[in-house]
């Protein structure tokens, strides 16, 4: 697995704040001048996804309407978002109520090519990765919807408590079963996604440090944000 890439065993909380005044320098001034002493924790990278979902998109309607157990699936690779994918992971993210974990599998590398990219091809990607059964059984039954893009910034506090994203530059393409070209994209160009990640247990001191962000607490799935900008017609 990618050597920066945060891997978990146990449920945790995820406080998700929007930044739609701010530019990503005021968010993460904002972050460090918080009392609990947020350090820069990774270099500042791009984020890339595919989600999947079923052929009925039983996952967006479930993470739209915001059902108690919920869960999605997504290849995760950084930096370029077009060419190679290194090093991807495939990841099924568990929500139950407010606490989420997932499950990670190594992916062999792939090509993603702009002006023609077939998406059917994952399945060779799948396949070539040795996943568990059960796993290869689920992903069978699901097809690519979304493809998302964004600048991801990290910190932490010095005793690894509490890790914070900051998330800008946000891109989306539609995303087929088989054919793409990648002609449009839907940018969130002024938005700027903060994402304070802790422990359950920790859940009183992240009050501590939430209280002090001027940001709006928001669920924002950027998933649902892909979707619903794609599939309108049924986000109404």
């Amino acid at each position: 697995m990618n050597s920066a890439y945060t891997e978990l065993n146990t449920y945790r909380y995820e406080r998700k704040f929007v930044a739609n005044q701010w530019s990503r320098h005021q968010t993460e001034a904002v972050v460090k001048q918080n009392s609990a002493f947020f350090v820069s924790a990774f270099h500042p990278r791009r984020v890339n996804n595919i989600y999947f979902d079923t052929p009925g998109l039983d996952c967006y309607f479930d993470n739209l309407f915001g059902n108690g157990n919920r869960w999605k699936a997504r290849i995760r690779w950084y930096d370029d978002i077009f060419g190679k994918a290194v090093s991807p992971i495939l990841e099924f993210k568990i929500k139950k109520g407010l606490a989420g974990t997932k499950k990670s599998f190594a992916l062999p590398d792939f090509i993603i090519y702009k002006a023609h990219f077939d998406a059917s091809e994952l399945k060779n990607v799948f396949e070539k990765a040795n996943l568990p059964e059960e796993i290869s059984e689920r992903i069978a039954c699901l097809q690519p919807v979304l493809l998302n893009s964004y600048l991801r910034s990290y910190f932490s506090t010095f005793d690894k408590k509490f890790r914070i994203t900051v998330d800008s530059d946000l891109e989306y393409y539609n995303l087929r079963p088989s054919w793409n070209s990648f002609n449009f994209k839907h940018s969130e160009g002024q938005k700027v996604v903060v994402e304070l990640k802790y422990d359950m247990e920790l859940d009183k001191e992240a009050n501590k440090i939430s209280t002090q962000f001027p940001f709006r607490l928001d669920k924002n799935s950027k998933f649902v944000a892909g979707m619903s900008f794609f599939r309108s017609e049924i986000a109404e």
